[in-house]
């Protein structure tokens, strides 16, 4: 990691605790130099304000989750269960950090649309990655036509509506039945 990258992650680490424990509204620059033993000026050296540092957590929390999503799909052999293994990887990663951030879980609505600017590049890897599992499974013949950039668009936003559920403390346990009858609705629809 180049020398540059050092103190700019350790600031990212210490305010990953702090956002998760009090949120983006409560936490400040000051907390954030004070949890990783610098000066408030010297974090405005890396970042500008608390929420381009909020930004970087943001940017970190995406690419671990992309990991994990391409790690447990590269284990499904179908592509019936690729989309399983990414529907699950996603809903456990992010269950995971909802229990973690909870108080970005109480402030996730009010700060919706900047959260939603955050994670816009995400969410057009996420499409392109669903639509490229449907367009292999078409050309494997495990599904029936279909237009993938419109499957793939459904099943992300099928996806994205359980999102609102961990806000509201709904269990995993739940929410994996749930995601496992959607997707039972999925295949009934485009299996051959």
């Amino acid at each position: 990691m180049p020398q540059e990258a050092q103190p700019r992650q350790l600031i990212v680490e210490a305010a990953q605790e702090l956002f998760a424990r009090f949120g983006l509204a409560k936490t400040t620059m000051a907390d954030i130099a004070r949890a990783c033993g610098k000066g408030k000026s010297s974090l405005y050296y890396y970042f500008a304000s608390k929420e381009q540092v909020f930004t970087a957590v943001i940017d970190q929390e995406m690419s671990g989750l992309k990991n994990s999503i391409a790690r447990a799909v590269a284990k499904a052999d179908t592509p019936r269960k690729k989309l399983r293994a990414f529907a699950m990887a996603r809903l456990i990663y992010l269950g995971q950090k909802a229990d973690h951030y909870t108080a970005i879980k109480e402030e996730h609505l009010r700060h919706y649309g900047f959260i939603e600017g955050l994670i816009r590049e995400y969410s057009h890897w996420e499409l392109q990655f669903i639509q490229g599992i449907l367009q292999d499974g078409l050309e494997q013949n495990h599904f029936r036509p279909l237009d993938p950039p419109k499957v793939a668009r459904a099943l992300f936003f099928a996806l994205k509506g359980f999102e609102y559920p961990w806000i509201t403390s709904i269990s995993q346990r739940e929410m994996k039945r749930t995601v496992d009858v959607l997707l039972e609705v999925i295949f009934q629809g485009i299996a051959r």
